[in-house]
């Protein structure tokens, strides 16, 4: 089973990953773990983006496509895979797309979790999180037995230091940004299902079985082979027979039958004037709707990219402001110092004289 989970950040998709991990034996694959796991190992990958993260940029999609393909082909993976957090746009869509067709791999679902904004805000102020196992608590949806225990081990639990209001509402909106694209995209392959994620963990837990009740994992179409039709008998000549798998003949709508004077039936024949427009019309409505469809998508692309970048300027920025206004205080820590030594000095020659 190789799925997608899409959510915004409080949505339980990552509860839902644990679960799916459990039920199905496959490993989520999650692009922040993968990052800090190749920075860590010091592979060609993780060298390229640790280069890029120390200059205060955002890693590049082919870095991290490239980091995907390297474990999505791993042995574990052989029966499939939760993408966690994954493709965060189309661009990176129609690369891991790209991708997974050549491995004959398709993606089987796309799980979107939607909750309203003002739940969602609730879940990640009161998030907390296990140091030792990673255990997960909610102070409002599912508390600790004991505060700031783990109920798994016994760990310190702690909250993210960006888990308030106002940072909170701002991630939101940018996911609200960047996802709906994504959506409208994995729609369109027919691959996207939207779950309710309000509730307690075993409701949207049920919404998931139910939407991947019946769903078969997607193979590559084998091509036809030729296959022995009878073994031969011991004592006679070498010989082998073979058959092809039968193909299913094109169904041919009939030709209406009609009477003539002499009472025997003819089969009417094609008015081309009458019946080829009204195929060629068919024909050029679909291409005009596909062609719609395809523009829809290239727009919406254009939008999402501007966007994203528009955030990574931003956040570039921000980042940029932090450090100058770090530099400006080290600055003024340092004139600080240089006149408490001048003063210390000045005091020093008056006492000799």
């Amino acid at each position: 089973m190789k799925l997608i989970l899409i959510g915004a950040p409080g949505s339980g998709k990552g509860t839902q990953a644990k679960y799916l991990t459990e039920k199905y034996h496959i490993p989520q694959i999650s692009t922040g773990d993968l990052l800090r796991a190749a920075v860590a190992a010091q592979t060609p990958l993780g060298r390229q983006a640790k280069a890029i993260m120390d200059a205060g940029q955002l890693v590049p999609n082919d870095i991290v496509i490239g980091m995907i393909r390297e474990r999505i082909i791993r042995p574990d993976s052989d029966q499939g895979f939760i993408l966690d957090g994954f493709p965060r746009n189309i661009a990176q869509a129609e690369a891991l797309d790209n991708i997974l067709d050549k491995l004959g791999r398709p993606i089987d679902a796309v799980l979107q979790f939607d909750v309203d904004a003002e739940m969602l805000v609730q879940r990640m102020i009161g998030r907390l999180t296990c140091i030792s196992c990673g255990a997960l608590f909610n102070l409002f949806t599912q508390p600790p037995a004991v505060d700031d225990k783990c109920d798994e081990c016994g760990g310190s639990l702690h909250s993210r230091a960006d888990d308030n209001e106002e940072v909170i509402e701002r991630r939101l909106q940018i996911f609200e940004t960047l996802t709906q694209p994504l959506s409208d995209y994995y729609k369109h392959k027919g691959t996207l299902h939207i779950l309710e994620a309000h509730g307690d963990v075993e409701e949207v837990t049920k919404r998931v079985k139910s939407a991947l009740r019946g769903l078969r994992p997607k193979r590559t179409p084998v091509k036809p082979m030729l296959t022995p039709a009878v073994e031969p008998a011991k004592n006679a000549k070498p010989a082998v027979t073979h058959t092809r798998i039968a193909t299913p003949a094109p169904k041919i709508r009939p030709r209406k039958k009609i009477k003539t004077l002499s009472g025997n039936t003819r089969v009417k024949k094609l008015d081309i004037k009458k019946e080829l427009p009204e195929v060629i019309n068919k024909k050029v409505v679909k291409a005009a709707k596909k062609k719609a469809e395809t523009e829809k998508l290239q727009a919406q692309k254009k939008i999402q990219e501007e966007a994203q970048k528009a955030i990574d300027e931003k956040l570039l920025e921000e980042k940029l402001d932090k450090q100058l206004k770090a530099l400006e205080n080290e600055l003024k820590q340092t004139k600080a110092q240089l006149k408490e030594a001048a003063d210390a000095e000045k005091a020093l020659l008056k006492a000799d004289k």
